[in-house]
C-alpha cells in the first residue's frame, strides 16, 4: 500500500524472509484502490494513511476493501469517531477529511469497503488541549449483516441497561446491511461513543465471534454489555483524547510548527509508548510528561483516573516537501 501512494519507493526482502530493506520515495497520494485481505482489519491500514496523508503531493482518495469489524481490533467506526477529531485539530484545510463505510465486512470472508478522503497541508498547527469537560451525551451504532435485525435491538437493550445509571441522553441507531453492502460473512457488533461539553469523544465497542470459530458463541446481550463497559472504562481513563488515538496525537505534536503543543492524556497505552520511542529515535524529540494530579486542583483530582498526564513538546517544524513556498 505504501508503495502505491509513493514514487520511487524500493522494498527488498531477503531470501530468508527475515530482513526487509525499505527505501522511501516521495509521497504522491492521489486516487487508488487497495485490497487489504482478510487477515487484518482495514483500520490497520487507515492508521499509517492518516499519519502520512497530510504530506502527500495530491489529496488522498483511497478505496480499501477487506474487514471493517473484527474482534480484538480497532474498527473503522472507531478510527472515524476518535482519530478524525484529533486529525482536525492539527490540520487546517478547506477540504473536510472523511471516512465512508460503503459495505461492512466481518471475519472470516470480509467483503467490506471503505472510502478514505484526506486533504494535504504544508505544516501542522500547534495545539493546546487541556480541558476535558463533562459527558453530555452517548451515541452508538448497532450494526448487523446477514443476521436477524432483532439482534441489534437486543444489543441496544443490554447496553442501555448497563449505562442507564450513568446518563439519560443515550441514542443508538441500527445499521442493517443486506446483499453486497453486508459483506461476505454474517456478523453483528455495537459501537458506542460519548461526547463531552468540550467536544472530546471516547469510544467503546464489541463484535461477535467470526463464523465457524471454535468456542462458545457470543450472544447479543454480551456484546452490548461489553461495549458499554469498555465505554465506561474509557470515560474513567479520561484525557482530551481517546486512548486509541494517543499515538496520532504525539506524532502530530512532534511534526507541527516550531511551537509548544500541550495535550492532556489518560493513562498512556503501550502503543503510545512505542510511538514515543520511535519519535525519539527518528526525530530526537523528547516529551515533557507531568502528572496531572500535581497540576490540577482537588476537585479535578476526584474525576476519573489518577494516572492522567500532561504531554508537552516543541514541534520540529516539519513541512510538506511537495508544498514548498519559494
Amino acid at each position: 500500500m505504501l508503495e502505491k501512494i509513493t514514487n520511487g519507493t524500493r522494498i527488498k526482502i531477503s531470501q530468508t524472509g527475515t530482513e526487509v530493506t525499505f527505501s522511501p520515495g516521495m509521497i504522491t497520494g492521489g486516487k487508488l484502490t487497495f485490497d487489504c485481505g482478510n487477515d487484518r482489519c482495514i483500520s490497520y491500514y487507515l492508521e499509517p494513511l492518516l499519519m502520512i496523508a497530510p504530506f502527500c503531493k495530491y489529496p488522498l482518495n483511497v478505496k480499501l476493501e477487506g474487514i471493517t469489524n473484527a474482534p480484538c481490533e480497532l474498527s473503522v467506526d472507531a478510527i472515524r469517531a476518535t482519530w478524525l477529531p484529533v486529525f482536525n485539530k492539527f490540520v487546517f484545510a478547506s477540504d473536510v477529511p472523511e471516512i465512508k463505510i460503503t459495505a461492512r465486512g466481518y471475519k472470516p470472508d470480509g467483503g467490506g469497503c471503505v472510502i478514505l478522503t484526506l486533504p494535504t497541508i504544508r505544516t501542522f498547527r500547534p495545539v493546546q488541549c487541556k480541558t476535558v469537560g463533562k459527558i453530555c451525551k452517548i451515541r452508538g451504532i448497532a450494526s448487523v449483516s446477514k443476521v436477524s435485525p432483532s439482534i441489534a435491538y437486543r444489543m441496544i437493550d443490554a447496553a442501555k441497561h448497563t449505562l442507564r445509571d450513568y446518563i439519560a441522553d443515550i441514542y443508538i441507531t441500527v445499521d442493517q446491511r443486506k446483499g453486497a453492502s453486508g459483506g461476505n460473512s454474517p456478523g453483528f457488533g455495537l459501537f458506542l461513543t460519548s461526547e463531552t461539553t468540550e467536544g472530546i469523544i471516547y469510544h467503546g465497542e464489541a463484535v461477535s465471534k467470526p463464523k465457524d470459530e471454535q468456542g462458545n458463541p457470543v450472544v447479543p446481550e454480551d456484546v452490548g454489555h461489553v461495549a458499554a463497559c469498555q465505554l465506561l472504562d474509557q470515560i474513567f481513563a479520561g484525557g482530551c483524547v481517546d486512548t486509541t488515538a494517543q499515538a496520532l496525537a504525539v506524532t502530530f505534536m512532534t511534526l507541527c510548527e516550531k511551537d509548544v503543543s500541550t495535550y492532556l492524556f489518560g493513562p498512556l497505552s503501550a502503543y503510545c509508548m512505542y510511538t514515543l520511542r520511535n519519535l525519539k529515535k527518528y526525530f530526537e524529540i523528547t516529551f515533557k510528561i507531568d502528572h496531572w494530579d500535581e497540576l490540577c486542583d482537588d476537585k479535578e483530582q476526584r474525576l476519573g483516573s489518577n494516572e492522567k498526564v500532561l504531554m508537552t513538546c516543541m514541534g520540529i517544524g516539519f513541512s510538506n516537501l511537495n508544498k514548498i513556498v519559494l
